[in-house]
């Protein structure tokens, strides 16, 4: 029998293609490993369902350490690939120690260079001033007079001439200033290098520096790992620090933009407003410069090797949404689905270029310090990334690290091991992982069907990155992707992505690509700088039928909106906007019964064929009721009436509902509950549903029953002893310490007269807290704000048999087919805690920073350990009941 298409995407996502499963950055402290960790390692990963690893090289965390590039350490990476194969996970490696590119091979000429300047007051009579000269490897450029003084600074400036070694002053007629141009290494080394991998970042405007870097570095890690066993080359977001100056900017200056940039070179120190294309154009050379000379110069190598080259594409210095064509792979970072992110830039160029899979570092900062991540935190942070168009999760990380806790008879045998100095410890020594497969798999499923088909984004918003980088001035801000978040805010994301709306970023030259249909609506945030060619593709938006709206009121081009601060709480469905602003689903509260504005459920939808597939999440720390209105009837092919809905299970593939639609779902999503619902026109799936929800019959309510007689027993007690409920481990001095697992077990009697019996933990508390930094969250921390009913994971079994596991919301599990009617079974639940309780005991820690610090200097500053247990509860933290009809 020919399977139907919903019938072969069903079948997709309950057995996903591997290649969409999390991956791992590994990381190699030193380079200092042994192969029984790194096997380990790998075997563990393979069985939580873990895809694959991002080796990256970094600091050491003990005095003896390889060396970065010695014959031992490419020994350990081609046996570390080599077994990575063997065991069918995906093998990348990043092209170079800590961040961002560099090392011994890169000297002054190849180095980051900034733009410097110095500002002297003169006197009124003609002189010849020497050029000053602080360091061997400045570089003077120019030098500049204008009427003013250091306090009353001039309003222009004027170039003068240059003799040899000497600026020549004309004579003046009052107070002056010097203004003098100098190219100055920007001084950054890199960051968290591994031994001997010390060195300048290089200048990422030179192709002579990616260059050195590939002979250098690149070309002996792939030989080593061997190309055909490496997934793709990496390379982390630039973050060269106020880079905004290369040896060959003046010649490549005049010949991009048909003029010489130095006598106008002094109005990159004006404020904002002034020198404004001169400013826009300066920027917009380096963006050119970093493309051609390093994007495209290690694409082309890589490609070249048979290769794929990722790059998360944003930093400094300036590159903009469609620098990322001259990558194979993109990649962003950061949660936040209703402002503007780096995977929202990543998955936007995606959409552009036509890339099918966008990754992201995903857990950079998870409930930070390392082992606090429960996995409630970490799926939660992933429905975020889900929510932006993320669909490949590169986990931040697994420390490689050798387990002194496996001799039990050594002096260390309490010590964890290493830990990288910021984010989640994502590996096997956290005392959830029994969890790991359930958490792993869902993540899997998700990813997998987040890669079918094509992402609806209803919205465009233009990055007007002329009218942005007019704004970097002399201050060294060159960071585009981070000066568009501020020029855009937060008004604006929030109101597309709230109304169940999705939107992309594109630039300049993504018009020169997009289709004028694309998007029904396209916002045009504060934008006065836009170049012809936009213009007319903006007009041609018009002509298709869209609708382009003007939020500064200063563009001239379609709805504008003058007062640059309003952004319309219904932007999006404004009376102007025509009704195909709807192709895939939009949100609506239930404001008829009194629920608050949506602020925290989002929608994000995929075409797929002619189905629609929905995700739907609820990112805040409440249950919120959200209603679903589907795109409009007839648009995928089907009337209204002919329509079906299924609500497919990402933890087990299952399907839960299946029922006709009318248009308009009512969902109520638990706090970090999400939600997919699969949209389509063959109802013949519907008639054969054991589903109510197809024939609209009510639900019976359901009978609530107490568990009572609770016993719990740790793994270090012999027998199990009575508990009373809630039961919070931290509470027990005895227990204050513990990171591990405990049973707790009772008898449940299930009525004759049973149909179905669910097991209900109860919901989730928002439990927000007031002074995140004092309960040890960094600023990019993302942990669930909400006290669940079980901390942190529980695993169900009936009578001995494993039912499943309860690890995030809502905390309910179906027992229905392993109890019978009249009968008496003993219910356990294995819960397990984190492992921060054993971070906050560790000794070994502290000694291996000490130790590090002590051989390599201060490459790295460790978290803040001292605040592993800060707001952490752990147990069986409500009554559970059994929920029968």
């Amino acid at each position: 029998m020919t399977m139907t298409e919903i019938e072969r995407l069903h079948s997709g996502f309950r057995n996903p293609d591997p290649a969409a499963r999390a991956m791992m950055r590994w990381w190699w402290f030193g380079p200092d490993v042994a192969r029984g960790d790194l096997l380990r390692d790998l075997n563990d990963m393979a069985a939580a369902g873990i895809g694959g690893v991002e080796c990256s090289f970094v600091y050491p965390m003990e005095a003896a350490s390889d060396t970065f590039l010695s014959d031992t350490f490419l020994a350990d990476l081609r046996f570390a690939a080599q077994a990575a194969q063997d065991r069918g996970l995906r093998f990348d490696v990043t092209l170079g120690s800590g961040w961002p590119y560099g090392g011994p091979h890169i000297d002054e000429s190849t180095a980051s260079r900034r733009l410097h300047w110095e500002r002297e007051e003169v006197l009124m009579q003609a002189q010849r001033i020497p050029i000053p000269r602080a360091w061997a490897s400045d570089r003077f450029i120019a030098g500049y007079i204008g009427e003013g003084t250091r306090w009353e600074a001039p309003a222009s400036y004027t170039q003068l001439q240059r003799e040899g070694d000497h600026l020549i002053v004309p004579p003046g007629r009052g107070p002056r200033v010097l203004l003098m141009a100098i190219s100055r290494l920007s001084g950054q080394t890199l960051k968290r290098a591994a031994s001997g991998a010390e060195g300048w970042v290089l200048d990422h405007m030179n192709p002579a520096a990616a260059r050195a870097h590939i002979q250098a570095v690149a070309e002996p890690l792939v030989a080593a790992a061997g190309a055909e066993r490496i997934g793709t080359v990496f390379c982390d977001s630039l973050e060269v620090f106020n880079a905004d100056w290369t040896g060959t900017l003046v010649e490549e200056f005049s010949d991009r933009r048909g003029y010489d940039p130095l006598p106008q070179l002094w109005q990159l120190t004006l404020a904002q407003g002034a020198g404004r294309e001169f400013q826009a154009d300066f920027h917009r050379t380096l963006t050119e410069l970093v493309e051609e000379n390093f994007v495209q110069v290690f694409g082309e190598w890589a490609r070249s090797r048979g290769l794929s080259f990722r790059i998360q594409c944003y930093g400094q210095p300036p590159v903009t949404i469609s620098s990322y064509r001259h990558a194979d792979a993109f990649e962003g970072e950061g949660w936040g689905w209703d402002t503007i992110t780096a995977c929202r830039w990543a998955s936007s160029a995606g959409q552009i270029y036509g890339k099918e899979v966008i990754s992201s570092e995903t857990w950079t900062w998870n409930h930070s310090p390392s082992f606090r991540s429960t996995p409630l935190d970490i799926l939660g942070e992933a429905h975020d990334h889900l929510l932006m168009g993320i669909n490949q999760f590169v986990g931040h990380g697994w420390p490689s690290s050798p387990r002194p806790e496996t001799d039990p008879h050594s002096p260390a045998a309490a010590e964890l091991g290493r830990v990288f100095y910021a984010s989640a410890a994502l590996d096997s020594r956290n005392a959830w992982w029994d969890t790991a497969p359930a958490l792993w798999g869902t993540l899997h499923r998700l990813s997998w069907l987040m890669r079918q088909g094509h992402r609806l984004s209803q919205v465009g918003v233009y990055l007007p990155a002329r009218d942005i980088s007019t704004g970097f001035g002399g201050a060294g801000r060159v960071d585009l992707y981070k000066e568009s978040r501020l020029h855009i805010g937060d008004d604006l994301p929030h109101a597309i992505r709230t109304s169940g709306l999705d939107f992309d970023l594109f630039d300049d030259d993504a018009a020169a690509v997009l289709d004028p249909a694309r998007f029904p609506l396209v916002v045009l945030p504060h934008a006065r700088e836009i170049p012809p060619e936009t213009i007319a593709w903006l007009h041609a938006v018009e002509e298709a039928g869209g609708v382009v709206l003007d939020l500064g009121g200063a563009a001239g081009i379609g709805l504008a909106i003058t007062d640059p601060d309003v952004v319309p709480d219904h932007l999006p469905i404004t009376t102007e906007v025509p009704v195909r602003i709807l192709p895939g689903a939009k949100l609506v509260s239930g404001v008829e019964s009194g629920v608050a504005k949506n602020e925290t459920v989002a929608v994000t939808t995929r075409a797929v064929g002619a189905a629609r597939v929905h995700f739907v999440a609820n990112t805040g720390q409440a249950t919120t009721e959200v209603e679903l209105i589907l795109a409009p009837a007839g648009s995928i092919g089907s009337a209204a009436h002919d329509r079906v809905v299924e609500r497919w299970d990402a933890e087990t593939g299952a399907v839960h509902m299946i029922q006709r639609s009318s248009g308009r779902v009512q969902l109520m999503l638990e706090a970090y509950e999400a939600v997919v619902l699969v949209e389509h026109g063959e109802t013949s799936r519907a008639e054969s549903a054991d589903s109510a929800a197809f024939t609209g019959a009510p639900d019976p309510q359901p009978q609530r029953v107490s568990i009572d007689g609770w016993r719990v027993q740790f793994t270090d007690q012999d027998h199990s002893q009575p508990v009373e409920l809630p039961h919070q481990w931290e509470k027990d001095p005895a227990r204050s310490l513990y990171s591990g697992t405990a049973v707790y077990t009772a008898a449940i009697e299930i009525p004759d007269s049973a149909h179905s019996v669910l097991l209900d933990l109860g919901q989730a508390k928002p439990h927000a807290l007031t002074d995140p930094e004092a309960a040890g969250l960094m600023e990019a921390s993302f942990s669930a704000e909400v006290l669940p009913p079980v901390g942190a994971a529980a695993k169900v079994l009936i009578d001995g048999e494993e039912v499943g596991f309860l690890w995030k919301t809502p905390y309910r599990i179906n027992l229905t087919d392993r109890v019978r009617p009249g009968g008496t079974h003993e219910l356990a639940l294995v819960v397990s805690n984190v492992t921060s309780h054993r971070l906050a005991a560790d000794a070994g820690i502290p000694r291996l920073v000490a130790e590090s610090q002590q051989s390599f200097g201060l490459r790295f500053g460790i978290q803040t350990l001292d605040l592993a247990l800060a707001d952490v509860a752990s147990g069986l933290l409500t009554k559970p009941t059994l929920s029968i009809t």
